[in-house]
Formats: structure tokens, sequence, C-alpha cells
């Protein structure tokens, strides 16, 4: 029995076998609207499509929209570990992106005055996809060392910026469709055969910070770029995500496994909260390294050194 309680959201992209091995106590359902104007529970699980449907009609100018769970579902999923006493650590998709954190927090304040003397922490990850559901598992190995839920968040907090992701993000198209960019980029850019290369911010975004010509030098340069910024592997899980981009996330497991030696490497489909956004064309990495810098000019600086090679 946990000593307190982890609860995720739906955009950490961790699946059923993986929430339950690390331990993950609950998770709250934003959802997702399709292209119909219905409305579902985000499919974590991909139980009722694939990331082959999901993010192949995308390809074919689907676009779907998010929204965060509500305040009442937050205290749903809160109220029965507080009932047993127990605290809580809620990490969050970033506050950049949703409304999920602001939620939490208003929910964390309502079941702390039913439930005196249970503390429930409430943290802004400023990440997103498998950067939470790495950040998440991080969160579980602390609590079965025996820390408390207390010192689980504080390091949490100090340490969400040692997150890193790295890698492509090449269907131009689909960014232009969601206005990202101009539609000339997307046409240009593809026929160049551009892929941006995009870090996490300090401020709980995704900024490019390169561009690289080709997917194997991309994907060469990604490797570059881990080698600089991982710290101890061995004794940290590296996930893999990707959409519609299984071909290069192996080429990257490969690397990662002949250079790093991590502890495991998870290579997981793009969550559909996430994808929504993102769109079908990513194959990235997460993983635990050197703090990212104020306005990325150590990891700029680091990707003109590589691409310039």
């Amino acid at each position: 029995m946990h000593s307190f309680a982890i609860i995720a959201d739906n955009s950490c992209a961790l699946r059923k076998e993986y929430r339950e091995r690390f331990g993950v106590d609950a998770v709250v359902y934003g959802t997702v609207t399709y292209p119909d104007g219905h409305s579902e529970f985000a499919d974590l699980d991909y139980e009722r499509t694939t990331p082959e449907e999901y993010f192949g009609s995308m390809t074919k100018k689907a676009i779907y929209k998010t929204a965060c769970a509500n305040l009442d579902q937050m205290k749903d999923a809160m109220a029965p570990f507080a009932k047993e006493g127990k605290d809580i650590v809620f990490i969050t998709i970033s506050s950049a992106l949703s409304g999920t954190y602001n939620f939490g927090l208003k929910a964390a304040e309502e079941i702390m005055a039913e439930y005196p003397g249970v503390h429930v922490y409430v943290i802004d990850s400023l990440r997103y996809c498998s950067a939470l559901g790495l950040l998440i598992q991080e969160a579980c190995a602390l609590r079965d060392e025996g820390k408390s839920a207390k010192e689980t968040a504080d390091w949490v907090e100090e340490n969400k910026h040692c997150f890193h992701q790295m890698g492509i993000m090449d269907d131009l198209f689909f960014l232009a469709r969601t206005g990202r960019i101009a539609k000339a980029k997307a046409f240009f850019g593809t026929m160049a055969g551009v892929k941006p290369m995009g870090e996490f911010t300090t401020t709980g975004l995704t900024e490019v910070i390169a561009k690289a010509k080709g997917t194997r030098n991309a994907l060469d340069a990604t490797i570059a770029y881990m080698k600089d910024r991982i710290i101890d592997p061995e004794k940290h899980i590296v996930f893999l995500a990707n959409s519609l981009r299984e071909k290069e996330a192996a080429y990257l497991k490969d690397k990662i496994e002949e250079n790093f030696h991590p502890k495991e490497i998870i290579s997981l489909p793009l969550d559909q909260t996430s994808g929504a956004n993102m769109g079908p064309g990513l194959a990235a990495c997460f993983f635990y390294g050197k703090r990212i810098s104020e306005n990325h000019e150590e990891e700029k600086a680091l990707m003109t050194k590589i691409l310039n090679k």
C-alpha cells in the first residue's frame, strides 16, 4: 500500500501497464473534441482508436481540440485518498498549455478544507507528453525509496527543468493548418527537408532551437545533443514518443542503447491530448539531464556547434 497517492493527468502518455507498474494511483481525464463536433474522454490507452488511425486522420486534415478536466473531476480523483488520510501529489501538464494546474490548486484547497490534516501538493510540471510521464515515474520511484509526499513534491519542483525533449517534428503542413507556421514556410521547408528540433523552455512551452536538413542528420544531432546534456543515464529511464514515425523512433532507440546504456528505454505513441496539438511527424527523446538554461543560450549554442560539424 502506498504511503501517499500520486495522481497524473491524461497527457502523461503512460499506458495502463506502465501506470500500474510505476504505481500511479489515479488519472484525471480531460476531453478530446473530434472533427465532427462530438467529445469523448481522452483515450490514454488507445482502446477506442489506434495511434495510426488518430494521427493518420490528421494527415488528411482532421483537427482535434482538447479540454482539461473540471474542478469536480479533480476533487473526485483526490477524495478517496483523502478519506484514507493519505497525502496527495498531483503532477499536471504545463500551465502554459492547459488550465489543469489552476483547477488542481482549487480542488486541492477544497479537499484540504474538507479533510483537515491531509496535504495535497499540486505541481505544475511545465512539461507534457512523455516528459510528464517521465517526471511522474521519477516521483513514484522516490516514493518507493521511502520519501514523503512533501519530499517528493520538493524534488519534482527543484528538478523539473532537468527534463528534456529533443527530436524532430517534421509534418510542417500540420503545423501550418494549426496556425503555427505560414503555409509558404511549410511548403518550402518540406521541399528542402527541414526538420525543426524543439526543446522545453523554462516557461513550459517548446521552442525550436535548431533546424536540421534531412532526417538522418536530425536524428544523429539528437544523439549528439543528448551526449552533452544527459546525466547518469544508467540510473534513469529514457522515454521515446512518436506519431507515425516508428522507424525514426526505432533508430533513436538503437542509438540511445548503443551510446548511453540507460536504465531502460520506453517507447510509446504520442498521447491523444498532446497529439491533438503536436500532430503527426514527431520522433523525440525525453530524458533527465543538465538544467535547461534561461532563453536556451547553452542549448542553442550546442545545437549550432553540432549541426555545423
